[in-house]
């Protein structure tokens, strides 16, 4: 079978409409150009630091925001990359804590127990909500062991 000279000198490469539109859904999926709020603050159990752990805010529309939460209880919120913030208005939160569990290499990893109330772990029941503003100071989440 005789080639032509164009497929021999493309081959293995995309053609520019397919190398454009990969291009242009890479981006759309890492940051569609939402306005962001940056959001930061930290996680108290019974007034002391939280020290480890994620929360979440989720908003009304889109996404939800995470982040881990340091070992002094701080946290950084990110949407679509790490700590690139949270869309404005009013946010639903969800805050998570396990216990480290120590297994062998070759083992699987169970579940560790909850070092906060399991209804901190549901949006729907963790009776915590962000309103979500430009210009917003540093969040404190407070939890209670109650």
């Amino acid at each position: 079978m005789m080639e032509t000279p164009n497929a021999t000198k493309h081959r293995g490469f995309p053609s520019t409409a397919s190398a454009f539109g990969l291009m242009i859904l890479t981006l759309w999926g890492c940051n569609p150009g939402v306005k962001l709020v940056p959001v930061s603050g930290r996680v108290l159990l019974d007034g002391r630091p939280l020290g480890s752990g994620s929360v979440m805010l989720q908003p009304k529309v889109g996404p939800a925001a995470r982040s881990q939460i340091g070992a002094d209880g701080t946290f950084e919120l990110g949407t679509y990359n790490p700590r690139d913030g949270v869309r404005p208005g009013p946010a639903a939160v969800r805050v998570t804590s396990v216990a480290a569990v120590q297994v062998a290499p070759d083992q699987e990893q169970p579940a560790g127990k909850s070092l906060i109330p399991l209804r901190y772990a549901d949006f729907a029941t963790s009776g915590i909500t962000v309103e979500v503003v430009d210009g917003m100071q540093p969040v404190e989440i407070e939890l209670s062991s109650r």
